[in-house]
């Protein structure tokens, strides 16, 4: 089945597709929260789709409200009688003390039915107990389909999620309101527990020690026996385990209430089986709401590191993949780093499937670490964002030990010994970077100049200063074996700009020009990065290229592959834009999903079928 037989059009525009009923309801953000709960009650909680009501009318008095989801007794008429759970969802900035929105409206339906639970979900989110004589109280969660009460849960229990961006966000929001943590701290302590979460996941028993039952929630001294007996130990294995991530002397510096709170809402979820590009874009979301940008630090988005990936790996053969080496030179979060583990991931699968291999992922799965451990790299020179990339790569199967921290415009011999060792010049197949841009990023140091043909190429006078990304194209040949492959991301200014004529003479003279993708302007919208941004993709001559070249003689019979997709899937505002067909419906695939309107994402198979018309 092709692209186009897959996508068919279902949704009009201002309509969203509701989850339980099919019907079309207005697309708002709120109504858009609901439908994501309403997801997580069928395949999070295990309710039937037949047992919830969507926007429930409930008798109270002489009026009546509607409650946003209802869960019913099985099989049970969808009466205010045979309300099991009530459920009220708001938008991750409504408080629960909001004198509109707030949990006193859940509770007030709660009085007005048998319900004996409720759930309220915003800022954070709310478990609500109805006690035999009417009083209400808080609780960690309501409980699972088929179970009466809440409780722990054991490994069997823990579901993969579909969606743990707004999880992530509430717990990382909640240990900054009540931690007395500064959000950069908040950020680290809820990776200690992201760690433990995932450590006790891989490791532990049938009961998992990441858990907490909802009476040792209520209690300071069920939250104290969370942290000393099971987080604790739980964090000194994950220390033994990623000695290169967190200190031997550091703890979790969590208040018990909040652990307590953060473990209540992870407990059944399973993080490590769950989806890589869930798990990322969640732990993407995390690092971008503590990413500053003052040194010109910003997100890759992901659709250009899987395009400039995918770009590159068409110039090796499948069986190739497993052997080259792979360095990002300034590495920020890890994206670049994490697109090529995705992608080889992928294709490591399908080459597990045609062997017969009865767990193919779980084969592919042992075969990244391998593959990663040997084989992948990166350099970063700031330490927060070193180790931000460590965890983000041992979240999506690992290579996190070859980060290191050291600045890779100074030369080697300036970095620290286990950098030097680990990635010396002239030894990488691929180099794929975005590195730092702007002002703020202008290299002086004459000592380091001096150290690079660009600050002479071309002028008598050695120059003062230049701009990081134009040093970076020097670096990120300097990285690369002959014949290896450099895919940058750069402004617009290095291709057209009439000053930098010196630059393109030097990379022509040192290089082949593979292809060049001009990305639409809106495509750093939700990173404030780069205004006009390209993609540039090279292949360092070899040896004997080089001779030829000193000698001017320069093979420019090739073709160049150029492009400049019109859409990225965001608008100016950072908002996602959606396909829709000429009558405005929007466009869906075969999951009833829409289509985001990304041109980006097309260019790798646009540059396939490119090479073979060569061929």
């Amino acid at each position: 089945m092709n692209e186009t037989q897959k996508i068919t059009p279902l949704v009009p525009p201002g309509k969203i597709l509701c989850f339980i009923t099919g019907t079309l309801r207005k697309d708002t953000p709120e109504e858009n929260v609901r439908q994501r709960w309403a997801r997580a009650l069928v395949d999070d909680y295990g309710y039937s789709k037949r047992d919830i009501g969507v926007e429930t009318k409930i008798k109270m008095g002489r009026s009546s409200k509607k409650c946003d989801l209802t869960v019913f007794r099985p099989g049970a008429e969808h009466k205010q009688e045979n309300i099991l759970i009530c459920i009220e969802v708001k938008r991750d900035d409504v408080k629960p003390s909001d004198s509109k929105d707030g949990d006193g409206q859940l509770i007030s339906y709660m009085s007005a039915c048998p319900s004996k639970f409720g759930l309220w979900v915003g800022q954070e989110m709310r478990g609500y107990f109805k006690n035999n004589d009417g009083s209400i109280e808080l609780i960690a969660d309501i409980p699972r389909s088929g179970d009466d009460t809440p409780r722990r849960p054991r490994r069997t229990d823990l579901k993969i999620v579909h969606e743990l961006t707004s999880v992530f966000r509430r717990c990382h929001n909640y240990i900054h309101a009540n931690g007395g943590l500064q959000k950069a701290e908040a950020f680290h302590e809820m990776l200690k527990l992201i760690f433990c979460k995932t450590y006790d996941e891989q490791e532990g028993d049938l009961e998992l020690d990441f858990s907490i039952s909802p009476s040792e929630q209520k209690s300071i001294g069920g939250q104290r026996k969370l942290i000393e007996e099971r987080l604790k130990p739980l964090f000194e294995h994950v220390k033994r385990s990623y000695p290169f991530i967190f200190l031997s002397d550091e703890t979790i510096k969590l208040e018990p209430s909040v652990a307590a709170y953060v473990v209540g809402e992870l407990q059944f979820i399973s993080i490590l089986n769950s989806a890589t590009d869930v798990k990322g874009e969640a732990y993407e979301t995390l690092v971008g709401a503590n990413l500053r940008g003052d040194r010109g630090e910003y997100f890759t988005p992901r659709n250009v590191c899987d395009m400039t990936v995918q770009m590159i790996m068409q110039h090796f053969e499948d069986r190739e993949l497993s052997s080259i080496k792979v360095i990002d030179c300034c590495c920020g979060t890890g994206g670049f780093l994490v697109s090529w583990i995705d992608n080889l991931r992928r294709k490591l699968i399908d080459q597990e499937i045609r062997r017969g291999n009865p767990s193919p992922r779980d084969r592919a799965r042992e075969r990244i670490k391998q593959i990663c451990g040997q084989s992948l790299f990166g350099l970063d020179i700031n330490p927060f964002l070193v180790r931000t990339a460590q965890m983000n790569l041992v979240m999506h199967g690992d290579g996190s030990t070859n980060v290191h921290r050291a600045s890779s415009l100074m030369r080697p011999g300036e970095w620290p010994e286990q950098a030097r060792q680990s990635v010396p010049f002239g030894s990488m197949d691929v180099v794929i970077t975005n590195p730092p841009f702007g002002d703020e990023v202008k290299v002086d140091d004459a000592h380091v100049l001096s150290q690079y043909q660009l600050a002479s190429w071309g002028t008598e006078n050695r120059r003062s200063m230049m701009p990081a990304e134009q040093l970076f194209m020097e670096t990120g040949m300097n990285f690369l074996k002959p014949g290896g492959f450099l895919g940058v991301v750069i402004p617009d200014g290095i291709l057209n700009n009439p000053g930098l004529t010196f630059l393109r003479d030097w990379l022509l003279r040192r290089s082949k020009v593979i292809a060049s993708v001009a990305l639409p302007k809106e495509t750093f919208g939700r990173n404030k990065g780069v205004n006009n941004p390209s993609v540039l993709i090279l292949q360092k001559f070899t040896h004997q290229e080089y001779l030829d070249a000193e000698k001017n003689i320069i093979d420019t019979s090739g073709s160049v592959f150029m492009c400049s997709p019109a859409t990225s899937g965001i608008d100016k505002r950072g908002n996602t834009v959606f396909l829709r067909h000429p009558n405005g419906e929007y466009i869906l695939d075969a999951d009833g999903e829409r289509v985001p309107d990304d041109q980006v994402a097309m260019v790798p198979k646009a540059y396939e079928n490119w090479r073979s018309s060569l061929s």
